[in-house]
């Protein structure tokens, strides 16, 4: 009988994979860095968040795509690791990249079942040019985009994390229109809108294909490439990458990230039992 993880199983399950892929990107000199709440874990509580239940990388484009290509050429000496994206696995729906560990297996409540195992997610990092304006344009089209293909991955209308009403009421149809057109449609526009800038000639960047939206009264996906060059920090019982524009990439995202939220605030953001196989 597969075997039920706890929670802090599923995050040892999935800091397992982080050390095999830094040590990887390390290795090969590829830029990674800690992400959104992994990011935030690791400047509050060294480590991940307790009540989280996955690990956040993102890299430069061209470092993803290398690490991309190298999962692929070698997935039969990396197994159990498996590289999941909308080019390897048929079912994918998601336009970031996640890397799983095929011992496991995960039952999600409201997705559809594509075979992955515990995770760790990687976000590429794309270069939007050098006009602030023009990019905050390409990342408000992006934005929209990735919405509805997020929502293409749902096998039932939900809430979700929306709580604004007027989102929600543009929700319900937006589901509908986003299954009519499906899946592909918005993986192929996600692919085009990333390919509108080259990242090394760029000065600003930004998480194309997931973008995160507004915050605080200003655009918090766009950001000048000097944010995101890397120092070591604590992680678990490791160092790792984070970027020494944290507190810049946080504030603006996040808000006061260094106050954890009440115990109504501290719940995981995926919804899944994950079993070992």
């Amino acid at each position: 009988m597969n075997k039920k993880l706890t929670l802090r199983e599923v995050q040892l399950g999935a800091y397992e994979i982080l050390k095999k892929i830094a040590k990887i990107c390390d290795d090969h000199k590829w830029k990674y860095f800690l992400t959104y709440g992994s990011l935030i874990g690791a400047l509050r509580h060294n480590g991940i968040i307790p009540w989280d239940d996955d690990i956040d990388l993102m890299m430069p484009r061209p470092d993803y795509e290398e690490l991309r290509k190298y999962m692929i050429r070698n997935s039969q000496e990396l197994y159990p690791l498996k590289l999941f994206d909308s080019k390897t696995v048929k079912n994918y729906p998601h336009m970031i990249s996640r890397i799983s560990d095929m011992r496991y297996h995960l039952i999600f409540d409201n997705e559809k079942d594509y075979g992955i195992g515990l995770f760790i997610d990687i976000y590429p990092l794309d270069g939007v040019g050098n006009d602030r304006n023009i990019a905050n344009k390409l990342v408000e089209r992006t934005k929209n985009t990735a919405s509805l293909c997020f929502l293409t991955s749902r096998k039932r209308f939900a809430i979700d994390n929306t709580e604004s009403k007027i989102k929600i009421l543009f929700k319900f149809p937006a589901y509908f229109w986003a299954k009519l057109m499906g899946n592909k449609h918005y993986i192929n526009k996600l692919v085009h809108f990333s390919k509108s800038f080259e990242y090394k000639d760029s000065v600003y960047v930004a998480c194309l294909v997931w973008p995160a939206g507004k915050k605080y009264g200003r655009f918090r996906d766009v950001y000048k490439k000097e944010v995101f060059e890397i120092k070591k920090h604590r992680f678990e019982d490791e160092e790792f990458n984070i970027p020494t524009g944290y507190d810049e990439f946080l504030t603006v995202t996040y808000g006061d990230y260094m106050t954890p939220p009440d115990e109504t605030g501290r719940k995981t953001h995926h919804t899944y039992t994950a079993y070992k196989l």
